[in-house]
């Protein structure tokens, strides 16, 4: 009986940390799906330092290729077959458009934007744009329309 409850306890200790990070799993290229890979080396040859990552993105299993070039950080995200999904630039904070900072420093007034990224559609549209605010102990994503309409903020304490 002792050990029918450590078994249950210890799975279910492990089912929490699973669901932890099941938002997003880093992966080695081999581990990614062939149309992804091809779709990624195709489209961005000259790109460097790659990363990819499984996740879930508008309730979705999507796979997430991180990469730099040309002195800039890009995501992008493809569907199993190797369909563009969405594509993040790293973008200077001073580029956001206005109405997007000032919707930020309106909800965070005591916080300074630290990074920006513009989202874009797969037709090269911009559906938006995601930043990065760092305050006392903890740091804010959120993610904004073009208009500055925040659609989602997540909070994270300097330890995770």
């Amino acid at each position: 009986m002792k050990n029918q409850y450590m078994m249950t306890a210890t799975f279910g200790v492990l089912l929490v940390f699973g669901q932890a990070n099941a938002d997003e799993d880093k992966l080695s290229k081999d581990q990614m799906p062939k149309a992804v890979v091809s779709a990624f080396e195709k489209g961005y040859p000259n790109a460097k330092d790659v990363k990819f990552e499984k996740e879930t993105f508008e309730g979705k299993m999507v796979y997430e290729v991180e990469y730099k070039e040309n002195g800039k950080e890009y995501d992008i995200l493809y569907s199993e077959d190797g369909t563009l999904v969405q594509k993040e630039e790293e973008i200077e904070v001073s580029s956001l458009p206005e109405p997007v900072t000032q919707a930020a420093n309106k909800k965070y007034p005591q916080g300074k934007i630290e990074e920006a990224e513009k989202l874009m559609k797969p037709d090269g549209t911009v559906a938006g744009y995601e930043v990065e605010i760092e305050m006392d102990n903890k740091k804010v994503e959120l993610e904004l329309d073009v208009n500055g309409n925040i659609l989602k903020t997540e909070e994270k304490t300097e330890d995770d």
